[in-house]
């Protein structure tokens, strides 16, 4: 065996996990106690790579009783492969959710009348990633949709309570959110429980738009770390959030639209990935025009994962500068809303980001 026959068996499994859905360590040592052959030449390659990072990385999990099955090496082997088995599990989820919508998806498979339901672009085509709202009906404001006699989720990274939230504060408006495409039931599943945000009351804080034809203005923040004593919530913010900026960039082009960018971005996790969360808009408001007059032609909500050396490049760009900045290695839209008044976004900001350090640091600096 070598090396690439290894994560190729790796990929295998992860996929197989994945379609069970059930936890890697207990079909590993399913595979372990019937003696399969497989599981067993994996293991062997394995542990002769095994460093004492790695070592390190896995003493901790020895005393929880897994793979007891073997001793020494041959158990740290097995617990590094459960690691690299999730990892893998965990970069495929994100891009099966972000996948562009197709008939041969399990919700369109069980129901083939809501291929209808997506978005269509002003030229007609398909918008493969955002499905109309009014086809769904939303189960007491929770991530729990139903369409016909099924049920679905709204995507997981979108808090359900922002969608109730966008329904009722601009419920005549056009509203399209992402539905897990892999995600279908027969029968209601049960509630999850999200953390709970503040959704605000019509701020007011831009007093009218002042970016010529051309011009752009950006800007960047970036959380520090600091002690606990200092600040709990930023401490919380950067250390388990994994938050490290806020970038934002608006500029208007000759035409007088102006566009609006505002990414928070995570640092790059254990297993590679780096997490972007994006609000996009735009408006036909004319420089100098009264921000309560101010009309939106769409605002919507994205998340971007950026993956290996995409993700280190991503830290070295910034929107701030005004250029283009590296793409995210697979993204999607989570909502869309169009004609809203200008000053909705800040009810977007403040829901759909994790850092509220950043957030009040950028409201004190763009709207003092």
């Amino acid at each position: 065996m070598n090396i690439e026959e290894y994560y190729k068996e790796l990929e295998n499994i992860a996929n197989t996990v994945g379609e069970k859905q059930i936890a890697t360590h207990e079909y590993l040592e399913s595979l372990i106690d019937k003696n399969d052959s497989l599981i067993n030449e994996l293991i062997n390659f394995r542990k002769d790579f095994i460093d004492s990072k790695e070592q390190d990385e896995v003493r901790g999990y020895l005393a929880i009783g897994f793979f007891k099955q073997f001793t020494g090496i041959k158990r740290v082997a097995c617990f590094v492969m459960t690691f690299e088995i999730d990892e893998i599990k965990t970069k495929n989820n994100w891009k099966k959710r972000c996948e562009p919508y197709s008939k041969e998806q399990p919700l369109f498979q069980k129901e083939p009348k809501l291929f209808d339901a997506i978005r269509k672009k002003d030229n007609g085509s398909k918008d493969l990633e955002l499905i109309d709202f009014r086809v769904f009906n939303q189960i007491n404001d929770s991530e729990i949709l139903k369409v016909n006699k099924s049920y679905t989720l709204i995507d997981s990274a979108l808090n359900p309570q922002i969608v109730s939230w966008t329904k009722s504060t601009f419920n005549d408006r056009p509203l399209y959110i992402r539905a897990n495409p892999y995600k279908i039931f027969d029968k209601q599943p049960p509630q999850l429980i999200f953390e709970a945000i503040l959704m605000p009351a019509n701020p007011n804080w831009w007093r009218n738009l002042t970016i010529h034809n051309r011009a752009k203005e950006g800007a960047s923040y970036i959380l520090d770390d600091c002690s606990p004593k200092e600040n709990y919530r930023q401490y919380w913010e950067f250390h388990i959030k994994n938050i490290k900026r806020l970038e934002v960039i608006a500029k208007r082009n000759n035409n007088g639209n102006l566009s609006m960018m505002i990414e928070e971005l995570t640092g790059i996790d254990n297993q590679g990935l780096m997490f972007g969360r994006m609000i996009h808009l735009d408006t036909d408001s004319t420089y100098g025009t009264a921000f309560e007059e101010s009309k939106l032609n769409h605002l919507d909500l994205a998340i971007n994962v950026y993956e290996g050396e995409t993700a280190k490049e991503r830290l070295e760009d910034n929107l701030a500068k005004g250029n283009k900045s590296t793409s995210a290695s697979y993204r999607t839209h989570l909502l869309r809303i169009e004609n809203i008044p200008f000053k909705g976004l800040f009810g977007y900001v403040i829901s759909f980001f994790k850092s509220q350090t950043l957030i009040n640091e950028w409201f004190e600096d763009q709207f003092r």
